[in-house]
């Protein structure tokens, strides 16, 4: 009965683990995607025939203005699947390693975005290559745009670093690593003005769109500390055995004529006068 149920245990185990890696490889593709898509378009708009520059032209043209918004979008997908990867308290360890699967893939995918945004805007001649890397260099929307350079350079360190968490964990200061990837809610907000107000006006569906990558990331931050808060409520109250000498503490019991003068705590140490009475 006992290897039945051992067996039912593996296949639904081996069923989860495998799910998580199907969604982690249609993220992997998505993101070859896109960058296939920054080196190929650019040559197929000059070099190819008059049909297939047109199509690479309109390609590039809607990419310039929405590929920013993609990344944004992962960005904020990425940010919710980590915040919900972390919990002990609702999630179970299954649906972590899930979660955890689709955080890094997100944070792929948001990464090849990100890389396509700025290479088609370098194209377009709307960013030069060091506004990419160095903030407040950009000609037009200093500020907004040296917050966009920020947060990209913050987000390619928490990428960086996550590729090398076992690295740090195993360091004499495993802290740092958690304090290098808690830049993302700093780079995360910055990302939210740039896209705002760097570029050209918005239209609705695009506010409502930033508007619902706040609500979500809020929502996931609410959660995360409400069950936090929950679970250490929880562990400071344990359930004491009742039966359980450790649970009541150390009994001490009188001295009698086959015992020495002083009271032996039970439990706890014998006395060596007793070891030798016994032997």
């Amino acid at each position: 009965m006992s290897a039945t149920r051992g067996q039912r245990h593996a296949g639904s185990m081996g069923r989860a683990n495998s799910a998580p890696s199907r969604r982690a490889a249609s993220f992997v593709i998505v993101t070859a995607l896109f960058l296939l898509m920054s080196a190929l378009i650019p040559i197929a708009s000059t070099t190819g025939t008059s049909q297939v520059r047109a199509i690479a032209v309109a390609v590039q043209r809607f990419l310039l203005f929405y590929s920013g918004v993609f990344a944004l979008v992962a960005l904020t997908a990425a940010v919710g699947a980590g915040l919900l990867a972390a919990d002990h308290v609702v999630m179970s360890p299954g649906r972590r390693v899930v979660t955890q699967a689709m955080h890094r893939a997100l944070s792929l995918l948001a990464l090849a975005a990100l890389f396509n945004h700025i290479t088609f805007e370098i194209i377009a001649h709307r960013a030069r290559a060091a506004d990419s890397v160095v903030p407040f260099l950009a000609q037009r929307q200093t500020l907004f745009m040296g917050l966009g350079t920020i947060a990209t350079d913050l987000f390619v360190v928490v990428i960086l670093t996550g590729t090398l968490r076992k690295k740090f964990a195993s360091g004499a200061r495993p802290w740092v690593w958690r304090a290098l990837h808690a830049t993302a809610y700093l780079a995360w907000p910055m990302a939210i003005l740039h896209g705002l107000l760097a570029g050209r006006a918005a239209k609705p569906y695009v506010d409502w769109s930033y508007g619902g990558c706040l609500a979500a990331v809020g929502l996931a931050l609410t959660i995360r500390y409400v069950t936090t808060l929950r679970g250490r409520q929880q562990a400071g109250e344990p359930a004491p055995d009742q039966f359980s000498p450790s649970a009541r503490g150390p009994m001490a019991m009188p001295a009698g004529p086959d015992m020495p003068s002083e009271s032996v705590t039970v439990g706890v140490r014998v006395a060596p006068s007793v070891k030798l009475a016994a032997a």
